[in-house]
């Protein structure tokens, strides 16, 4: 019997780093209950004809795509999705460029993809996702959910832990946004903190391959005095993060990264996802609006914003960061840990 694993973590594409930890989250909590879980690991694309349904044991998807037409658009799975069994979608995601709740609210699902996903939820129950506004969306489509989190925010080594605030922020590191039109916006963020932080070890770091628009972005931040770090690919490329004080950006799994590592995070919110995230009871704390919906244009006092939380924070060493880092010591010991427990126990091959 075979186990598989359907990444979202495109190695031949961007190498974004951000899917890759979220790969590596389920891995490491499956590890730490059968040690010898070995799956066979296959990007989202590929199909899934060449392997009989009958020697799966399970089919796991960490971060999975809950947008219309996720299958077979984005999720090849099996072109007679009939054969389809035992396959388990966790911390299930939704991506959309506009930051607003109309993203969500506004979605329908197509008959095609709504037969899916309850097709789905006939087979293993509510779909696990990583925010409440997937969550809400997913009822008002008739599809059963409920709140997982995002894989990644869960670390088992500092569940529990206690949060150490920095005594001084004397390291820091903004990460690049997706979008171009953040551009004018992400300088002078950059000019704020260079200022603000001028005797602190400042970094700017790229979560996926550089290309046109990023470099633009990390040749402007190197002009102030920030070092250019490649974090892409390789998921233990984000240890780097560990020895670093504070994060300031857009990239939601920089963000997700500090707050698994117990360290402060301010993330600048750009998109669907990240608004989602910026949404849930619990996240919400840290997480910054960078873009007027109304009059649909981005923000103009985004870095006197940031810089005002900021000092609030420092003032009072971060403690307000407690209720986040409490809320996810409750969401993995009420939800988390149970369902991995469960999932272990019924459906991972004996070893």
């Amino acid at each position: 019997m075979k186990d598989i694993l359907l990444t979202t973590f495109p190695a031949h594409r961007s190498g974004n780093v951000g899917d890759q930890l979220i790969t590596f989250s389920l891995l490491k909590m499956f590890r730490s209950r059968f040690p010898a879980y070995d799956p066979i690991i296959r990007f989202r694309e590929e199909s899934l004809d060449d392997i009989d349904p009958e020697a799966i044991k399970s089919i796991v998807a960490p971060g999975f795509s809950v947008v219309d037409g996720t299958y077979p658009n984005l999720f090849s799975l099996y072109s007679d999705v009939r054969r389809l069994r035992n396959f388990f979608p966790i911390g299930c995601s939704f991506q959309g460029i506009r930051p607003d709740e109309s993203t969500f609210a506004g979605h329908q699902y197509s008959s095609e993809t709504k037969e899916f996903l309850s097709s789905v939820v006939e087979n293993i129950g509510p779909l696990m996702c990583r925010d409440e506004l997937i969550v809400k969306m997913l009822l008002g489509n008739g599809i059963a959910a409920e709140y997982f989190g995002d894989l990644a925010i869960y670390d088992e080594e500092k569940v529990g832990s206690e949060f150490i605030a920095p005594n001084s922020i004397s390291s820091l590191v903004f990460t690049i946004q997706h979008h171009d039109k953040y551009d004018e916006q992400s300088f002078s963020v950059l000019q704020m903190l260079s200022k603000k932080f001028a005797n602190a070890t400042r970094y700017v770091a790229y979560h996926s391959r550089p290309n046109r628009r990023s470099k633009k972005v990390a040749e402007f931040a190197v002009s102030l005095g920030f070092i250019p770090k490649e974090l892409s690919g390789d998921v233990n490329n984000l240890s780097f993060y560990d020895d670093i004080d504070l994060h300031v950006g857009y990239r939601l799994h920089g963000h997700i990264y500090f707050l698994r590592r117990r360290k402060p995070s301010v993330l600048l919110v750009e998109d669907a996802r990240s608004f989602g995230f910026s949404r849930t009871r619990g996240t919400s704390y840290g997480c910054l609006d960078v873009m007027d919906v109304e009059l649909d244009e981005v923000g103009k006092t985004t870095a006197e914003e940031i810089e005002v939380f900021l000092d609030r924070q420092i003032s009072t060493r971060f403690s307000e960061y407690q209720e986040v880092f409490d809320f996810i010591d409750s969401k993995y010991k009420g939800v988390v840990a149970p369902y991995i427990d469960m999932f272990a126990r019924k459906y991972l091959v004996s070893y």
